[in-house]
């Protein structure tokens, strides 16, 4: 059999996967939320000021939103680890790196430690600290 005679259905397939994984992106952004919406703003001049244009000229500015609202769930009931925990010497059951960054917080004596990369998939934490209600946001 020639190895060339199959090189037709490969880019078939190929395409096809690559066509169901576009699909597939579709719908989850469908789905959570994450679907582009537009709106045009329009914003009227300033009067006197002028910045080289004409002054009496509003403006019109696009406003994208890439996630919906809510898209990114916020933590209410953080869990936390000991010192000891979080840092075993031999790395293996740590949950977190020795190198991982952290964003700290210290108020009437309770320490917190929130970790950088959790954030990042977070963006906001909702906790109590020394009796404070605090956001933590990344």
């Amino acid at each position: 059999m020639n190895p060339n005679s199959s090189r037709p259905f490969q880019v078939l397939l190929l395409v096809s996967l690559t066509l169901v994984a576009l699909l597939a992106f579709a719908w989850q952004a469908r789905l959570f939320g994450l679907g582009v919406e537009r709106e045009t703003v329009i914003v009227p001049s300033m009067g006197g000021i002028s910045n080289g244009a004409d002054a009496s000229a509003s403006r019109e500015f696009e406003i994208v939103t890439v996630l919906g609202y809510d898209a990114i769930p916020a933590i209410f009931d953080p869990q936390f680890v000991s010192a000891a925990e979080a840092s075993d010497p031999d790395g293996r059951s740590a949950p977190y790196r020795p190198d991982e960054k952290i964003l700290g917080i210290e108020i009437n004596g309770d320490a917190r430690a929130y970790s950088v990369p959790i954030l990042s998939r977070h963006e906001v934490v909702n906790d109590t600290v020394g009796g404070i209600p605090v956001a933590i946001t990344w």
